[in-house]
């Protein structure tokens, strides 16, 4: 379908009144949008103004999953919300591009997180060698290779056709995913990201767990009068928020990516439509419910402003940024950052959608 054609549909369509079911999901969309837009251009833009912010160079890891998170925000989120609300694909061959903005972009948002969570674990696990070590140089080229890794297993596949299942469609509208490149990729791009992210992260706890103890002896030791019960019940409150906190990372992360993750290898694997049902497995979901999931996993771009960069620094500068003076505004915020505080105590401190159902003919996306 080329894009007079799609725009065509989309005039006659106008006309005819759109259904109100998708005029109200054209506004819960546009919503989400207008966030992920507002939350990650904030955090650039604090960082881009304030010397303090910019002088630590782990808001450089920020900054580059802000980039991200706001790219997906414009690159991608806004053509798919058009086909959403008009019930096809009206961009014609746009979709080809489009698809692989939307696989770089979320490959670089979930290979950032991959990449802030071992930055944090280095920082904590061994400060000293961490202060020596990292710098603006080093932080450049780490973001680089993410960037480039991003680029590779989006652009280079979809241009020469790998990722579909049968090459010869040159418009890009066939929805067959590839087996191999559905697997790679989604190694390369949530499961190894996510295995690491575990494993960093679990080892902050027990490091930060290790800290509270230690410090919560030598205080106990200190102060012989105090009940060594009361001392005890501030330890575990302590290291019962550091849980939370990293609890929340990598709760919202694996909640937002990991059912998309898991339908993006299963899907290619399912049968034709014309089989019968028997044969179809429980994987195997109908396109709309694919695209909820696709559209959670976009989310969580517009969540990572609040649980990476609302921190104090980050907090303080938000509020100048802002004007926000007053009382009710300054405990909203507060209220906000009170869950992910902790992580600054700890350690100083998509799916990317691969199918191309996302983006195919008309029939495929009325509903």
């Amino acid at each position: 379908m080329n894009n007079t054609t799609g725009l065509a549909l989309v005039g006659a369509r106008s006309r005819e009144g759109l259904p109100a079911h998708r005029v109200l999901t054209g506004c819960v969309l546009a919503l989400l949008i207008i966030w992920t837009l507002l939350g990650n251009f904030t955090v650039c833009a604090a960082v881009y103004r304030y010397r303090h912010l910019r002088a630590k160079v782990t808001n450089v890891f920020i900054v580059s999953l802000a980039l991200s998170d706001l790219l997906v925000a414009v690159l991608v989120m806004p053509w798919k919300a058009v086909a959403e609300v008009a019930g096809f694909w009206p961009f014609g061959g746009f979709c080809k591009t489009w698809l692989a903005c939307d696989i770089m972009c979320s490959t670089a948002s979930i290979l950032n997180l991959c990449v802030i969570s071992v930055d944090r674990y280095w920082a904590i696990s061994n400060p000293f060698r961490y202060e020596r070590s990292m710098n603006r140089r080093v932080a450049s080229v780490i973001i680089g290779v993410t960037w480039t890794v991003s680029v590779v297993i989006s652009f280079v596949p979809v241009q020469l056709n790998w990722h579909r299942a049968e090459i010869g469609d040159p418009t890009g509208e066939n929805p067959a995913l590839s087996r191999t490149y559905a697997i790679s990729s989604s190694l390369i791009s949530f499961y190894i990201p996510v295995a690491i992210m575990i494993v960093t992260y679990t080892r902050i706890y027990r490091i930060a767990q290790m800290q509270i103890r230690m410090i919560s002896s030598l205080e106990r030791a200190a102060e012989h009068a105090q009940s060594c019960r009361s001392d005890l019940k501030v330890s575990i409150r302590k290291e019962t928020k550091v849980l939370k906190t990293l609890s929340i990372i990598m709760g919202v992360f694996v909640c937002c990516w990991l059912p998309f993750f898991i339908l993006n290898c299963a899907l290619p694997f399912c049968p034709g439509p014309a089989a019968p049902a028997a044969q179809r497995g429980p994987y195997c979901v109908s396109e709309k419910t694919f695209d909820v999931f696709v559209w959670i996993g976009w989310s969580n771009s517009s969540l990572n402003p609040v649980i990476y960069a609302f921190n104090a620094d980050f907090r303080d500068a938000f509020l100048r940024l802002l004007r926000c003076r007053g009382r009710g505004c300054l405990a909203a915020v507060s209220a906000a950052v009170e869950t992910v505080m902790a992580s600054n105590q700890a350690g100083n401190s998509k799916p990317h959608p691969f199918s191309l159902q996302r983006c195919t003919s008309p029939n495929m996306l009325n509903w």
